[in-house]
């Protein structure tokens, strides 16, 4: 399936780079736009640059960053942005994260990959909901 322009930008970074790869290939093969940075570091450097991605999945433990340094920064440049946390340390990342809100999804690793696509759908849906203009109520007729 070809993304769409209106299709979500996924930033994931995952220092896993084999990993990472597959994890691109079913996500564009789901229809997301999705762009890879191979470590904490790259991803806030990707972060600085325009268009800001939609959501953001990210590992945890990486070099030069690790995955909350990283959704700390997406989140002060874009406060709600959806937040995928990727992590066989799901306990750490609780403690850690405990600032976010709205709160980061956390999928520990192996990933079920159709539980976090299911998760990203849903994230999406509810972005183009928000983005969606109110329809204005038709106006009460004359009364009889």
């Amino acid at each position: 399936m070809e993304p769409r322009v209106e299709d979500p930008l996924i930033l994931l970074v995952d220092d896993d780079v084999r990993t990472a790869r597959v994890l691109v290939r079913l996500l564009e093969d789901d229809g997301f736009r999705v762009e890879l940075a191979t470590d904490g570091a790259l991803g806030i450097a990707r972060l600085t640059r325009r268009p800001l991605p939609d959501i953001l999945v990210t590992d945890f433990r990486m070099p030069h960053a690790d995955g909350i340094a990283v959704a700390r920064f997406a989140r002060s440049l874009r406060p709600g942005l959806p937040l995928f946390v990727l992590t066989s340390y799901p306990e750490i990342v609780a403690r850690l994260g405990h600032e976010f809100e709205p709160r980061a999804v956390v999928h520990e690793k192996p990933v079920d990959y159709a539980a976090l696509s299911r998760d990203l759908r849903a994230s999406a849906a509810a972005m183009r909901a928000a983005e969606q203009p109110s329809l204005p109520r038709p106006c009460p007729g004359p009364s009889q």
